[in-house]
């Protein structure tokens, strides 16, 4: 198993490497001159001097394998450069912000976890019935609703009509629950069906079989032994929402007022201020690759198939 897992983390960090030269190539392929706009934003109708002291300032006269080398090792110590438009540091802007971003997708990612047993075991444990009938239009609903709309629509009930949470902003625990509901309706959906097709799937193995004709119930089946066996599965649907919800934020935060990552990354997007681009990408990227490779060592971990594979490599 060791070995597999040395695997998949030397893949990741290949493609840690691959993903900031691409986010470097992104900022430099831009179109225009972006000493030209950054003297522009200090000072309208900047001289030629002025363009040629930020040239000078930020390296552009540099060969482009100097730059990235230059802009690679800052990064490393948390220096993704300086915003165009605000002039500030863009680290300093990520970090103060990720706080914020982090509480949005840790709540999505446990609303969306309990949900997806919930949903999932209730129509497991009475297949083709009422109940489970219910929860796959519920969860064919969330799956097939934007999340702006059903984030919408909660503003609308309640914090509008109801006044039971606030409208928007970052102000405390109250104000979590309706961007965490929105963010985690979607992979809540998905990932119900996944429970309930793969409960229903073990339910007809001969393990399962052979445990009833012992007398235990179809409660006590699903928990202790069909469960197990949709580990695997589960965990590598749950990292592919997890990521989806990480994009998410770039919707959802706006929504509600919240200023994180996704946020700062979509101001970018709207002013052009592509060195805000670049840091949201990459830490966006990463994030993923990361998230990828702790998803690959939980399912190493969770099946014995690869784990027996990874002890025979």
């Amino acid at each position: 198993m060791r070995k597999l897992v040395i695997k998949r983390a030397r893949n990741a960090i290949i493609l840690l490497f691959l993903a900031s030269i691409l986010c470097f190539t992104l900022v430099v392929s831009a179109p225009g001159n972006i000493a030209i706009l950054i003297a522009e934003l200090r000072t309208p109708g900047a001289s030629t001097e002025a363009i040629h002291i930020i040239e000078e300032e930020l390296g552009l006269n540099n060969p482009l394998h100097i730059r990235y080398f230059d802009w690679l090792s800052g990064v490393v110590k948390g220096d993704f450069g300086i915003s165009y438009k605000t002039g500030e540091s863009i680290g300093e802007a990520m970090a103060g912000r990720l706080s914020t971003t982090g509480t949005l997708v840790a709540g999505g990612f446990a609303v969306g976890f309990v949900l997806s047993f919930v949903l999932g075991f209730a129509g497991a444990l009475r297949p083709y019935g009422f109940l489970d009938s219910l929860t796959r239009s519920v969860a064919l609903l969330g799956a097939s609703t934007p999340s702006f709309f059903v984030g919408a629509m909660l503003i609308y009930a309640f914090a509008v009509e109801l006044s039971l949470f606030p409208t928007f902003g970052f102000v405390g625990p109250q104000s979590w629950v309706l961007p965490w509901i929105t963010i985690g309706i979607l992979p809540a959906s998905v990932l119900s069906r996944i429970v309930r097709v793969g409960l229903e799937e073990a339910m007809s193995k001969p393990f399962a079989i052979t445990a009833r004709s012992k007398g235990l119930s179809r409660n006590m089946i699903l928990l202790k032994d069909s469960l197990p066996n949709i580990a695997p599965t589960y965990i590598n649907a749950l990292g592919a929402q997890a990521a989806g919800m990480t994009v998410g934020t770039i919707v959802i935060e706006p929504l509600f007022a919240w200023h994180g990552v996704g946020d700062l990354f979509l101001q970018g997007v709207r002013f052009r201020d592509f060195m805000v681009v670049q840091a949201g990408l990459l830490i966006f990227v990463c994030f993923f690759i990361v998230l990828n490779l702790l998803v690959d060592i939980a399912v190493i971990m969770s099946d014995p198939k690869l784990r027996r594979q990874g002890g025979q490599s």
